[in-house]
């Protein structure tokens, strides 16, 4: 099974860029990895969040 990737453009502000690009080269990431990584911890934490209720 083949996993293919969808692409999405977003727009970020000059200090929002900043902020991605040094986190990414501090952690050896590309930017969309830094969004993934973003992405997968909020909806972790959503669900945790539903469980609680």
């Amino acid at each position: 099974m083949v996993n293919t990737k969808k692409r999405v453009s977003i727009g970020l502000t000059d200090e929002q860029y900043a902020l991605v690009d040094e986190l990414a080269k501090s952690r050896g990431f590309s930017k969309s990895a830094i969004f993934v990584l973003a992405l997968e911890e909020y909806v972790k934490k959503q669900i945790e969040k539903g469980k609680e209720k």
